[in-house]
């Protein structure tokens, strides 16, 4: 039987990318065929010369799978990540023995190794389970990416990681860097998901609020291209800005200066304007860094998107720039405002700077203050508005070393992890700083320009080149450019939109919340009925079975409005989508109990898209009255 053809079409139905990806690649040769006692075939995969490694027990391949898991506490794994595809023996193993399991993410770095199983084993039962994602794929950072893309879904109910023993003897330096980028791509999502919990109804009040300023202001993408292959210097605020900033005067007009908005204090007191300044954090304390300051920005540029805190955009005097993001909101509004040039945000500003480098056409990208890491004890440079204290501290019962924050009345510990700094010694970071670093690196990777650290300090950024910033000045910067008329004439320009409509739309939505609201107002009352009808020692069968059934039209009715208004209601309702995810994933055997669970969720549900499309309502009115009075 022809199993590779076989197995390649479904590959190419799921995947369509990695099925071409696979043709590509040529078979690994070095392999031999062996059957197994119990008639399955496994492999004996020669490596540096020597007589072989097997990838599955000569015998039963099956026993030798449940073996290796029961070494593992996957009873009440709801979500899998395996190491190692190998002939998916251990695969179907967890498919047959672990229902609860409701994910599996496969990993295979080895794709010459897994295009030869492909054409040895049927593997149609693994490809074809909804339960199964497979990367194969050997570049860590991409992995780190992809497993990003769900990496949620790694955190709402008990997650686990096994390696498959004969895959990780082939490659053990590879497996070891995917195990690091596995944590790290989890790490960043734990960070991410407890954002979006706290702040997603503050991210849509932002957007909401700021839309006027987005229509009048120009799009960032006016500039896009404008620098091509001139230098481009991004400025963040790390402590080892102290060491050259005062530097920067020399490529004044020489090199596109971008600042974040935690250093432009910074430069103000060393009397250095830099060409922009962005800033695109949600929060209060982020105008906080404007303090004392802004009245000194008449004759800056600021780039900033429409999630920032609505102050920053409002109280800066000079000219500014409107920066799209891929959000539902946005989206929604892109429908009736022309795009105004798209960023790829990150998760720190510094990211969104690098982003704007490489976008205006970099090149080379010149990166300083640029730590990521707490050299010298120091979170940033001198005169920065956040500069706090660090210390690695010690527990006297564990001897676990921890960060040590100073606050205003305590110290505050911090899960410490060091790395390489520049100079090839440790330095101190944390979790959050750590998955920035990781970030900025896959950045770095995809952009394909030639990228300098000339930090002078902090951790070793994968993919760029170490350089003092006067050596990079200069190399590169050498040549005057015409800034100042660039950017005069970009700010100029603005883009069309279609106002009538946009107010028309408004007003339809509010309408449309309002009767979502008023259905999961009633869902909570049939919710409330249907509990008190169950906690009755004799329940009347027929009555609760009616309200669940108007509780099932009720969530119908909610589900059947426009999609697009569900996103946006779902983008403030991480909390309570969080909160049904933990339910659907909680282990219960008693029927009762299941009975409970499902009425629990369907309760979290209602009273989520109660608040969610009442504050959302009350948003667009807001807007919409603004829209009604700002002269465009």
């Amino acid at each position: 039987m022809n199993f590779y053809t076989k197995n390649i079409a479904i590959l190419k139905q799921k995947d369509p990318y990695l099925a071409e990806k696979i043709k590509e690649i040529k078979p690994l040769s070095s392999v031999e065929i062996i059957q197994t006692k119990i008639g399955l075939p496994t492999l004996k995969v020669r490596r540096n010369g020597n007589e072989g490694i097997l990838l599955h027990s000569a015998y039963d391949p099956f026993k030798e799978a449940r073996n290796l898991l029961s070494a593992y506490n996957l009873k009440k794994t709801r979500f899998l990540i395996v190491l190692g595809f190998g002939m998916g023996y251990h695969i179907r193993e967890v498919l047959k023995s672990y229902s609860k399991i409701k994910l599996i993410l496969i990993i295979e770095p080895n794709i010459a190794l897994f295009k030869k199983i492909l054409s040895l084993i049927d593997l149609s039962d693994i490809f074809l389970s909804p339960k199964i994602k497979l990367i194969a794929e050997d570049n860590s950072l991409e992995i780190e990416r992809r497993i990003r893309d769900s990496g949620t879904t790694f955190l709402i109910g008990k997650s686990s990681l096994i390696s498959h023993p004969s895959s990780f003897h082939l490659l053990p330096d590879k497996f070891k860097e995917i195990k690091k980028a596995v944590k790290d791509s989890i790490l960043w999502s734990k960070a991410n998901l407890t954002t979006n919990v706290a702040k997603g109804v503050t991210f849509q009040k932002n957007i909401l609020t700021n839309l006027p300023q987005m229509i009048k202001n120009p799009g960032i993408k006016n500039i896009f291209g404008k620098f091509k292959n001139k230098p481009v210097i991004c400025v963040a605020a790390g402590p080892s800005l102290d060491k050259n900033v005062h530097l920067l005067k020399q490529a004044k007009n020489k090199a596109f200066i971008i600042c974040v908005d935690a250093a432009l204090r910074i430069m103000l007191q060393h009397k250095i304007r830099p060409d922009i300044v962005i800033s695109i954090d949600f929060g209060g304390g982020t105008r906080n860094l404007f303090n004392g300051i802004m009245e000194k920005t008449e004759d800056l540029f600021l780039a900033t998107d429409p999630e920032v805190y609505p102050e920053i955009i409002s109280d800066f005097k000079g000219k500014k720039f409107a920066i799209n993001i891929n959000k539902p909101l946005t989206l929604w509004l892109n429908s009736f405002i022309e795009d105004k040039g798209f960023l790829q945000k990150g998760a720190s500003v510094a990211h969104t700077a690098f982003s704007l480098a490489k976008a205006v056409g970099g090149n080379p990208i010149i990166l300083i203050g640029q730590d990521l890491s707490y050299p010298g004890g120091f979170s940033h440079g001198k005169g920065a508005t956040y500069r706090k204290k660090m210390v690695i501290g010690k527990d006297k019962k564990t001897g676990k070393e921890y960060l040590l924050i100073k606050g205003k009345k305590k110290w505050i510990a911090k899960n410490l992890i060091m790395v390489e700094d520049v100079y090839g010694n440790k330095v101190p970071t944390d979790e959050a700083m750590y998955s920035y670093l990781r970030f900025l690196e896959g950045m770095i990777e995809k952009a394909n320009i030639e990228c300098i650290d000339a930090t002078e300090g902090g951790a070793k950024i994968r993919g760029t080149k170490i350089m003092k910033l006067q050596e990079a000045m200069d190399k590169y910067c050498r040549k005057d450019i015409e800034i100042r008329k660039i950017m005069n004439e970009a700010a100029n320009e603005r883009e069309e939109i279609k106002l009538k409509e946009l107010k028309k739309s408004f007003k339809e939505n509010i309408i449309k919340l309002n009767e979502i609201n008023f259905w999961a107002k009633q869902g909570k009352e049939v919710i409330a009925k249907l509990l008190r009808e169950i906690k009755k020692k004799q329940p009347h069968l027929q009555e609760r079975d009616r309200l669940m059934r108007e509780s099932n039209h009720l969530k119908d009715k909610i589900m059947g409005s426009d999609s697009y208004l569900r996103k946006l209601l779902e983008e403030n309702m991480y909390p309570y989508l969080y909160l049904i995810k933990r339910k659907e994933n909680l282990k219960s055997d008693k029927t009762k109990k299941i009975f409970l669970n499902q009425i629990k969720k369907a309760e979290i549900f209602y009273d989520g898209f109660k608040k969610a499309s009442r504050q959302l309502s009350k948003d667009f009115q807001n807007t919409l009255e603004r829209l009604e009075k700002e002269p465009f």
